[in-house]
């Protein structure tokens, strides 16, 4: 599935709330997330998104080998293709949790993800699957909303609009400098429910989103159970900010750039061949 490319953002930045870091595969034992205990149990009130699997079924598929495979991502694949884009088959599969009210999730969707998928995901190695991480309180109305237009199959296209409007048109900042006063404020402001709901509203048309059921979604007890799902599963495996990543059972936190982004996949390509 091609997508059109994101916009990029040209001004000044604005801060948003991670630090940056990025996973080095080293020689031939890189860190790999354990997802035994991980299931797609709500971290509200425990009960399941789907049926009940039958006693002594297993609820997770144990890794065949120790290195990276897709198959260490079968706990935390997402079933909804709403938030998936790629080859189902793809030999490389990368579950994000992000959010649209994520300033860096927003650098990352504006700045990397063009080049990911034009060379990874067009060309069939690469399969992404989106969850939905609120890294602050203020980040849940746009964790809710891109769990509300997955669910009319409009994430990607929203994330066009979205992750360029939560940047506020910012260039990401690297030399540790703070923001301002102001710029806090009108990123804090972006993030808010009233400004971000008005946004898809503005949007809604351009991008075929339904916007009536979309507010349904938004305010389910559905909507809300995913995002508790999918934060609860994020926490299990360490990420307490976004954006964040796991390839191939390799977990990666932080920004990164295109160029760190492809030694990164290419990385754990090579160790994932090594281990079929």
């Amino acid at each position: 599935m091609k997508l059109p490319r994101l916009l990029i953002p040209v001004v000044v930045f604005v801060a948003a709330g991670v630090a940056v870091a990025v996973t080095v595969l080293s020689g031939d034992d890189p860190a790999l997330v354990d997802t035994s205990g991980i299931t797609a149990e709500s971290a509200n009130n425990g009960e399941p998104l789907g049926p009940s699997p039958e006693v002594g079924e297993p609820t997770t598929t144990p890794p065949p080998v120790d290195g990276p495979n897709r198959e260490r991502m079968a706990p935390l694949r997402v079933t909804d293709e709403g938030m998936t884009i790629g080859d189902v088959d793809a030999p490389l599969v990368m579950v994000t949790f992000e959010s649209f009210g994520c300033g860096w999730c927003g650098h990352f969707h504006t700045l990397t993800m063009p080049k990911l998928i034009q060379n990874w995901v067009d060309t069939g190695k690469l399969r992404i699957e989106s969850r939905m991480l609120p890294y602050e309180q203020r980040a849940n109305p746009g964790a809710l909303a891109g769990t509300a237009a997955g669910m009319q199959n409009k994430y990607w296209e929203l994330a066009e609009v979205m992750y360029p409007y939560i940047t506020g048109g910012a260039e990401p900042r690297f030399d540790g400098a703070k923001p301002s006063a102001a710029e806090m404020s009108a990123y804090h402001q972006r993030q808010s429910e009233p400004a971000m709901l008005a946004k898809i509203q503005e949007v809604a048309d351009d991008v075929g989103l339904d916007y009536d059921r979309f507010m349904t979604d938004y305010r389910s007890a559905e909507a809300a159970q995913r995002v508790a799902t999918d934060s609860r599963m994020a926490n299990q495996i360490g990420f307490t900010a976004t954006p964040a990543m796991v390839v191939n059972g390799v977990p990666q936190g932080g920004f990164s750039s295109y160029e760190q982004m492809n030694k990164f996949l290419a990385e754990v390509q090579e160790s994932s061949e090594s281990t079929s």
